[in-house]
């Protein structure tokens, strides 16, 4: 579409060309590999907690440091990414953290591990990267599913990390040929090794905007530098909106959500419900990641369809919609004692847990459409900001399961938090 910049106005998921296409299978694939690296720990949490001779309260302050990094980290993404285009801080942001992934492996203490983690959280961080750089190739006809999809599927990377992290340990320490303490380390390369591959590609490969990359445009005068006061004064247009902090707020209890329940639920179903063996009990648990295959698109669509037909009152109500089941299920899942019927029910409150992410994201656009990096950023930091607070709930409260019931209060109270959604020309409830 020519009036909104050459952003395209259809997702064709079957194509890889250049700028559109290509960019988007690079935002979701490097944001996959991303969170793969992140969540590369937690699954094999159980052998790492034997090897290291860890606490149930150190454990719980590793998965804290893990999420705080990136609260600060998102912050400064937004506008970086506003300046310097999405792609290259993406790359940037996919290579330097593979260090302190790789460096992981290196370990041998409680202390080293807190290190370690707090810099692996940084590559969090890609998710806004991502969102801006859908944003920026994708009309508003469709950015809601745009951001959906690319986010849903790179956050599918935690969910395949439960699945392959646990079964690289094991293909590793068969046959007790290598050990347990050997094992974990060695398990922890492949993502390191994959973040590198996968940032260089994207780099070289892929573009900033329909109009190309941003350090050319600049070069050629098609686009102004932004100046360093003119992002402040624009972080500043960004902050002063109370609409910001509600999403913020809302992102909190969806997004910040699935940050707490991947670092918990392995530990969750290995030592609360008993499950016989570190493998099987990520395997459940990576039923929730999962989800996000489909999960997030679905909200991002449910969005846009919604729009269509009731402009930005109808994706206020899919917010809330989808907010409101999500508490449900979790209150639900928080009572349950049995594992057959604990399972469907982390199934379907996952689900509603990232179709929120996506419909969170369906409005996010619309807030300060100049400065979509900043907003991006801020919301995004509410995520984790969220998933530290969880963090710290979590670890305050003896009981998980008791811990995922009061989760459950304040996903409700962020779904009745959508009637002081009101964006400027906007329809609100």
């Amino acid at each position: 579409d020519p009036h909104q910049g050459d952003k395209a106005t259809e997702i064709r998921l079957l194509s890889f060309a250049r700028p559109h296409m290509r960019a988007f299978h690079y935002s979701w694939l490097s944001f996959f590999i991303a969170f793969f690296g992140w969540f590369s720990i937690p699954p094999i949490m159980p052998t790492i907690k034997k090897q290291l001779n860890l606490t149930e309260d150190q454990v719980s302050n590793s998965n804290i440091v893990s999420l705080a990094s990136t609260i600060i980290g998102r912050l400064v993404v937004g506008p970086l990414c506003d300046r310097y285009g999405a792609r290259s801080v993406q790359a940037v942001l996919l290579v330097v953290g593979a260090v302190p992934v790789a460096s992981a492996a290196l370990v041998t203490s409680y202390t080293g591990l807190m290190f370690a983690r707090f810099f692996i959280g940084l590559v969090g961080c890609t998710f806004v990267a991502t969102a801006y750089w859908t944003s920026t190739m994708f009309s508003h006809e469709v950015v809601g599913s745009a951001n959906a999809i690319s986010c849903g599927w790179g956050n599918l990377g935690a969910g395949v990390a439960y699945l392959v992290t646990p079964l690289v340990f094991d293909l590793i320490t068969i046959n007790a040929t290598i050990s347990d303490n050997y094992g974990w380390r060695m398990a922890l390369l492949l993502p390191a090794m994959l973040m590198i591959a996968i940032g260089i590609c994207t780099y070289l490969f892929s573009d900033d905007c329909p109009q190309g990359n941003y350090v050319d445009l600049k070069r050629n005068h098609v686009m102004a530098d932004r100046a360093k006061s003119e992002l402040y004064y624009g972080f500043l247009a960004v902050a002063k909106q109370p609409v910001v902090w509600v999403l913020a707020f809302q992102y909190a209890c969806c997004f910040g959500v699935e940050l707490q329940v991947h670092n918990v639920l392995s530990l969750y179903y290995y030592e609360d419900f008993k499950i016989a063996g570190q493998t099987k009990a990520s395997a459940i648990s990576s039923c929730f990641g999962l989800m996000c295959i489909f999960a997030r698109a679905v909200g991002g669509y449910a969005s846009d369809v919604a729009n269509r037909h009731y402009d930005m009152k109808g994706r206020i109500t899919t917010q809330l919609l989808c907010l409101a089941f999500q508490a449900v299920f979790l209150y639900l899942f928080s009572q349950l004692r049995v594992l057959a019927w604990s399972i469907p029910c982390l199934v379907v409150f996952g689900f509603f847990a990232q179709a929120s992410t996506g419909t969170t994201y369906g409005i996010v656009p619309y807030v300060c459409p100049e400065f979509t990096g900043v907003t991006s950023g801020i919301v995004g930091a509410g995520g984790n900001m969220g998933g530290l607070a969880w963090g710290f709930l979590f670890k305050g409260v003896a009981s998980r399961s008791k811990s995922f019931e009061y989760l459950s209060f304040f996903v409700a109270s962020s779904a009745a938090s959508a009637m002081f959604i009101k964006i400027h020309g906007e329809r609100s409830l």
